[in-house]
């Protein structure tokens, strides 16, 4: 077996430094090029188990969207747009002359409108019946027009004959129309 010389072994060992050199700058591209597809990869796994998770619970929010659809329905035919408030005065007044109240009072303060939605605070004020007042409220309630009340306060009638005085603070909504322009 021949000996190799020393500018053999150096040829051999720049030709070694070259190829390993070239292999290197070649496989550590393509070995984190690897690091970063196997992490997008997880991500898209991740991501993937994430929309089986919520495609699971698809029915129920399909239907929990349509009982909501339906209670907005009923809730804005209860809101009707504009501020056409003489009629419902009138209708108050009416329902109150019905169930035999006196000494009304009804007065809207003034209204407080977002973006949508507006309000108007009632003040009313009735003498009558413990039934009386109570029907008053039933039909009220029965209203296709949505009224809160926020406080009621009964009094009794210094004269002890059974009539109650009503004072009332109520809310009455109704939904702002677009302006045009």
């Amino acid at each position: 077996m021949r000996r190799l010389d020393k500018q053999q072994w150096i040829l051999i060992t720049a030709v070694l430094l070259c190829v390993t050199g070239i292999g290197g700058l070649r496989v550590v591209p393509l070995l984190q090029q690897r690091r970063t597809l196997d992490e997008t990869i997880q991500q898209h796994r991740q991501t993937l188990e994430e929309i089986r998770a919520d495609g699971v619970r698809l029915p129920d929010l399909a239907q929990r969207l349509d009982q909501m659809q339906s209670q907005a329905a009923v809730f804005d035919a209860r809101i009707p747009a504009g501020r056409g408030f003489g009629d419902l005065w009138q209708q108050i007044a009416d329902l109150m002359n019905q169930y035999n109240l006196s000494e009304q009072h009804v007065q809207p303060g003034p209204a407080v409108e977002a973006d949508q939605l507006g309000a108007i605070p009632l003040t009313l004020a009735a003498v009558g019946s413990m039934q009386d007042l109570f029907a008053f409220f039933r039909a009220i309630e029965q209203w296709q027009r949505l009224i809160r009340f926020e406080q009621v306060e009964l009094v009794n009638d210094s004269c002890f004959d059974g009539s109650v005085k009503l004072n009332a603070k109520a809310i009455l909504y109704y939904q702002i129309e677009p302006k045009q322009g």
